[in-house]
């Protein structure tokens, strides 16, 4: 075996999961669409059990499916994305941190979507071993750029002509993008922006009706 390949097979295996460049990343887990299955409800709700025991109700106050896993009928990449709202003075927390790591997940600090928060990973294997994928986002409700992501998911479960053109849109994307996951969370932006306001909108909007209607 050339010893140059191998060495830098050894280099990826052994990096944080945030050390990875755009390029290894892509190598490793390229962007592949699977259509929807029933199963990912339930993986959900056995990890956040899991996750809810280990940490605690006091600390895991709100436990979240979002992403296109939890959209019934929609394809997607397979991963189960999870939020969790945690008090504010546990935002960084050590035990918090150590307490995901002994149930498998990687830990790294996440900005470019306002505040820095934490997310953990798990699944993700370097030895190529297929594995259930988690990305677990942890941050309080304070931080309305991630929190935001439930009026999406909302929208879209209650919208079928929009949830297919998401579907749609990052069928394409994936097609296009496999192996640059930057190109293909930016191609969805716009998208994900848009929609996130209307359902926003529709949301204050009911309220107000109810407002009166309460009267």
């Amino acid at each position: 075996m050339n010893s140059e390949f191998y060495t830098s097979k050894m280099n990826v295996s052994e990096k944080k999961i945030e050390e990875l460049t755009v390029e290894e990343w892509g190598t490793l887990f390229p962007i592949k669409m699977v259509p929807y299955q029933s199963e990912w409800v339930t993986i959900f709700s056995t990890e956040k059990l899991i996750i809810e025991k280990k940490l605690g109700k006091d600390i895991a106050l709100d436990i979240e499916h979002i992403g296109s896993t939890s959209i019934p009928n929609l394809s997607s990449k397979g991963y189960i994305d999870i939020l969790i709202d945690i008090p504010e003075e546990r935002l960084f927390d050590e035990t918090v941190i150590k307490d995901m790591q002994s149930l498998g997940y990687e830990y790294c600090m996440q900005d470019g979507y306002g505040p820095i928060y934490m997310i953990f990973a798990k699944g993700f294997c370097r030895d190529g071993k297929n594995s259930q994928k988690f990305f677990v986002h942890m941050t309080p409700k304070t931080h309305s750029q991630i929190w935001d992501r439930i009026y999406f998911r909302d929208y879209l479960r209650k919208n079928e002509k929009i949830a297919r053109e998401y579907e749609d849109l990052k069928l394409r994307l994936a097609s296009r993008f496999s192996k640059d996951k930057r190109s293909f969370q930016k191609g969805k932006t716009d998208f994900v922006i848009k929609v996130t306001e209307l359902a926003k909108q529709n949301n204050s909007e009911f309220r107000i009706q109810n407002s009166e209607l309460n009267k």
